[in-house]
C-alpha cells in the first residue's frame, strides 16, 4: 500500500482535548491535521448568539476551573491571553434554594461563608471549617493525581507517596471518602438538610444520584475548590478560550479543516495510517487521535476494520453512558428576583433540587425512563459575573436540567416520547419550577431556546442519549478502567490509534489533561 503522507498526526475532532494534543504536538515540529465535523471548533465548548444578537451563551460546558488548574495552562497560559483569553472570577460561586424561601451560599470569602454556614448550623460551621483544612492537607497529594495517566508506574509510585506523606491510616481514610455517596460522606460531616444540600449537586453534575458510591468526590472537591478559588469563566464565553487555542495551536504550525467528517479510519496490517472523509483520503505517518467515545470508535470509525478483537469490540461497544441531559437558554431583560434574597442574581450558579431525597427520587426515575417529576437544575447567572456576554442591563441564563432519561417512556404502554414534540412542553415545566423561586422569570424572559437530550446528541455525537459528560463516571468505568477494561489510558488495539476526550481519563470537564496525556503517549511512539 503505497502512501504519501499529509500529516504526522491526524486528530479527528476539535474538542478541547484535542486542541490540547494538537497545540503540545506540533510545538515539538510534528505537522498535525485536526478533522472537525461542525463549523465551528469546540466540541461540547461553544459560545453562541442563540436567541438574539449580543447574548452570548455557552452552549454547554461553561466552567473553566479544572482549565486554569491544567498543565497545558501552565505551559501555554501566557500565549493563550495574547491570543485572546481572559478570565472573569466569581466571588460569589454557588447557592442552593429552598420552598421555604430560605438559602444557603458559598462565597469566595471565608467570613461571609462561615456566617452562612453559622446561620444555617453552629455544629456545621465547625464541620465546614474542618473540611476545608482537610481539603488543605490532602489537596497536594491528591488533586496532582488527576494529572497522571493511570494505570502506570507514575500513578502508582504517586499513591505510595501519598501513603507516606499522609500515613496508612490517614491515606485509607482519604480513599475510603473518595468512593462514598455524596449521603454517606454529607451525613458524617453535616446535621443541616440545607447544608447537605448546598455540597451534594457538585455529584450530580457527573451521574452521581445522592446514593451512588463514588458521588462524595466531587461534592468534596468542588466545592472546595471553587470556594477557594471562585468560580472562573472565559470572558466573553468558553468559545474565546477555544479560540485562543485554536490560535496557538495554528501558530505552531497546525491546521484545522473544518465541515469535514471522518467517516472512517484507514487501518493497513494492525496499524492506523489514515482517516476517510467525502472529499477522499489522508494519511499519517506517526497516528491518529479519536476525540470520540468507544463505542462511536468501534460501531462507525473502524465498522469496516477486520483487525479489533472481539473482546475490546464487545468491551467499547458496551460502553456505558449517563442520563441526559436538557439545556435551556434564555435571554434576560434584566436580572432574576430571587425571594430568598437579592444577592442571589450575582451568583454564578443556583442550585434547586431542592434537597437530597428530591436528586435521588430525579435520578430513579431518568434511569427507569420516566420524565422527573421535579427536576433538578443548575441555573447559570453567567452573565452576572461577565457583562460582556448581553447587552447592558440584561442577561443570559444558563439551565441545565439533570437527569432527563434519552428517550422517556410515556403512558401506561412504556411507549417512547418523542423529544422533538415534548421538550417545549418540559421546558415550561422547568420554568414553572425556576418561578417558585424567582417569580419574575416570566416577567423578564424575551426569548428561549432548549436543547434537548436528543438535540445534544445531535450537536454532538458523543454525547450520545444526550449525556454531557462522556460517559458515566461510576466507579467501573472510572480510573483504571476508563474507557474499558484493559484499556485504560489512551492506546487501542491498533497501533497508532490513540483516543482522547471525556470517555478517557480523567473524564468530562475542560480540564485539558487527556489531550495532553494522549500527546504524550503519541510522542512515545517510534
Amino acid at each position: 500500500m503505497k502512501m504519501n503522507y499529509d500529516a504526522d498526526v491526524i486528530i479527528i475532532g476539535a474538542g478541547h482535548n484535542s486542541l490540547a494534543a494538537g497545540i503540545y504536538l506540533a510545538k515539538t515540529g510534528l505537522k498535525v491535521l485536526i478533522y472537525e465535523k461542525s463549523s465551528q471548533p469546540g466540541g461540547a465548548a461553544k459560545t453562541a448568539e442563540i436567541t438574539r444578537p449580543g447574548f452570548k451563551h455557552d452552549l454547554f460546558a461553561t466552567n473553566i476551573g479544572l482549565f486554569l488548574g491544567s498543565r497545558l495552562y501552565r505551559d501555554f497560559g501566557p500565549e493563550l491571553h495574547r491570543a485572546g483569553f481572559e478570565i472573569a472570577v466569581a466571588e460569589r460561586p454557588f447557592a442552593s434554594v429552598f420552598p421555604d424561601g430560605d438559602a444557603a451560599r458559598i462565597f469566595k470569602d471565608a467570613e461571609k461563608t462561615m456566617q452562612e454556614m453559622e446561620r444555617q448550623s453552629a455544629h456545621d460551621a465547625q464541620a465546614w471549617s474542618s473540611m476545608v483544612g482537610y481539603f488543605n492537607a490532602v489537596a497536594p497529594y491528591l488533586l496532582p493525581l488527576l494529572q497522571i495517566p493511570v494505570p502506570s508506574w507514575k500513578s502508582s509510585f504517586h499513591i505510595w507517596r501519598i501513603f507516606r506523606k499522609l500515613g496508612r491510616e490517614k491515606a485509607y481514610e482519604l480513599f475510603s471518602l473518595l468512593v462514598k455517596s455524596a449521603r454517606e460522606f454529607l451525613d458524617e460531616w453535616y446535621e443541616s438538610d440545607k447544608v447537605k444540600a448546598l455540597l451534594a449537586p457538585w455529584g450530580f453534575h457527573m451521574d452521581f444520584g445522592s446514593d451512588m458510591a463514588g458521588g462524595a468526590t466531587f461534592s468534596f472537591l468542588e466545592t472546595v475548590f471553587d470556594y477557594s478559588n471562585g468560580m472562573a469563566l472565559s470572558k466573553g464565553g468558553v468559545g474565546a478560550l477555544i479560540d485562543s487555542m485554536v490560535k496557538v495551536f495554528m501558530k505552531y504550525g497546525g491546521r484545522l479543516l473544518p465541515g469535514q467528517e471522518v467517516g472512517e479510519i484507514v487501518v493497513h496490517n494492525g496499524r492506523a495510517v489514515g482517516i476517510k472523509t467525502a472529499e477522499g483520503r489522508a494519511y499519517c505517518k506517526k497516528a491518529v487521535l479519536a476525540n470520540v467515545s468507544p463505542t462511536l470508535l468501534v460501531k462507525s470509525l473502524l465498522k469496516e476494520c477486520r483487525e479489533v478483537p472481539s473482546s475490546y469490540l464487545q468491551k467499547a461497544a458496551n460502553f456505558r453512558h449517563g442520563p441526559g441531559t436538557m439545556m435551556i437558554h434564555l435571554a434576560l431583560d434584566g436580572p432574576l428576583k430571587w425571594q430568598a434574597g437579592d444577592d442571589l442574581s450575582g451568583f454564578n450558579y443556583v442550585h434547586i433540587g431542592p434537597y437530597l431525597e428530591d436528586i435521588s427520587i430525579t435520578y430513579n426515575q431518568a434511569l427507569n425512563g420516566r420524565l422527573p417529576r421535579n427536576p433538578f437544575l443548575v441555573v447559570g447567572q453567567q452573565s452576572a459575573v461577565d457583562p460582556t456576554r448581553a447587552p447592558a442591563g440584561r442577561h443570559t441564563l444558563w439551565v441545565q436540567v439533570r437527569a432527563l432519561p434519552d428517550k422517556p417512556r410515556v403512558g401506561r404502554d412504556r411507549s417512547s416520547g418523542d423529544w422533538d414534540q415534548m421538550k417545549e412542553y418540559y421546558a415550561d415545566l422547568v420554568m414553572t419550577k425556576i418561578g417558585k423561586y424567582a417569580p419574575n422569570i416570566h416577567e423578564v424572559t424575551m426569548d428561549r431556546v432548549v436543547f434537548s437530550p436528543l438535540d445534544l446528541a445531535r450537536e454532538n455525537p458523543n454525547l450520545v442519549g444526550g449525556d454531557s459528560i462522556g460517559g458515566s463516571h461510576h466507579l467501573d468505568q472510572n480510573f483504571v478502567f476508563r474507557p474499558v477494561p484493559g484499556y485504560a489510558g489512551y492506546r487501542t488495539p491498533i497501533k497508532g490509534l490513540f483516543l482522547t476526550g471525556a470517555s478517557t481519563w480523567p473524564g468530562c470537564g475542560l480540564n485539558a489533561t487527556s489531550g495532553y496525556l494522549a500527546a504524550q503517549e503519541i510522542l512515545k511512539t517510534k
